[in-house]
């Protein structure tokens, strides 16, 4: 009996969306092989490359090595913020400011820079497994979701509140879906501003289904509604406050698209925690494992 068309769903999660990786480690080991994936934020990152035919022992190597350095500058993040601080100092005592301030502390240039290197400047119409990347225009707050070129997404059609875009690099593409309001300056493509994908779903299961997924596996790196940290400075608190508003739209849209949904344990892993990268890999592991007998189920009836 054929099996049916499935696909998967990264959800964003700054760091903790290392642990996909560790699904899709599972996933291969067993025989599973999405047939599109679609990803947001720190999902985006890994389904794309994923989609461009790095295997997940391939992506674990390149998780394990990664600094902060490969998504922003340290010094024009200073600046950057320095340019703020001025700006609303400034604004409260109605005093004129004539530099232009920045839309976020640091540009996506470094992570462009590193996806570039990795995906050798591939586009959409490049790659051997269907793969979509969702971002929000900030202008309109439409979805704009980026897919591959394939004739079978003719039936695709934009409304007014999902656009999709074909052929832009796959760099241009996740730089967006990654522009988190406040850390990165959104992302201009064409005419549109785009930012974080995950200000409208931060699973994208509703796209996943409507580029052909039968099936839709949900992977949640989210925020798990445990009492966070202590939360010090500012980045901690806006992290915080993006978790909790992305978690708050979520579970709607899981009970409307996905068939299953994986939720590795990832406990106080905050943006920075690059040292947790190993841990997010294992739980999301750990996860998958323990969903085997039911994505068998699923697949396979």
């Amino acid at each position: 009996m054929a099996r049916r068309k499935f696909g998967i769903a990264l959800g964003g999660g700054f760091l903790r969306g290392a642990a996909h990786i560790g699904v899709l480690k599972v996933l291969a080991r067993e025989g599973f092989k999405p047939d599109m994936v679609a990803g947001t934020s720190a999902g985006s990152i890994i389904a794309s490359l994923y989609c461009s035919g790095w295997s997940p022992e391939r992506l674990e190597k390149i998780a394990l090595k990664l600094k902060p350095g490969c998504f922003y500058d340290l010094c024009s993040t200073i600046i950057n913020l320095g340019g703020m601080a001025m700006a609303a100092l400034l604004d409260f005592f109605k005093l004129p400011f004539y530099i232009k301030v920045p839309l976020g502390l640091t540009s996506g240039k470094r992570l462009k820079a590193w996806l570039e290197g990795e995906l050798e400047r591939k586009t959409f119409y490049d790659l051997g497994t269907a793969l979509a990347i969702t971002s929000v225009d900030v202008n309109t707050g439409q979805r704009i979701v980026f897919v591959s070129g394939d004739t079978e997404y003719e039936h695709l059609r934009n409304s007014h509140d999902i656009v999709f875009i074909r052929g832009v690099n796959i760099s241009d593409a996740v730089v967006a879906s990654c522009a988190v309001p406040g850390f990165f300056t959104p992302k201009k493509i064409g005419i549109r501003l785009l930012v974080d994908g995950g200000l409208r779903a931060n699973i994208p299961v509703e796209v996943v289904s409507l580029i052909g997924a039968e099936r839709v596996i949900a992977i949640d790196v989210g925020y798990d509604g445990e009492p966070y940290k202590k939360i010090n400075n500012i980045f901690q608190l806006l992290s915080q406050s993006l978790d909790i508003i992305a978690s708050k739209r979520i579970n709607n849209e899981l009970g409307d698209y996905a068939d299953l949904v994986i939720r590795p344990l990832l406990k106080n892993v905050a943006p920075w925690d690059f040292d947790l990268i190993p841990y997010c890999i294992e739980q999301g592991e750990k996860a998958a494992l323990e969903c085997i007998p039911q994505i068998r189920k699923l697949l396979e009836s």
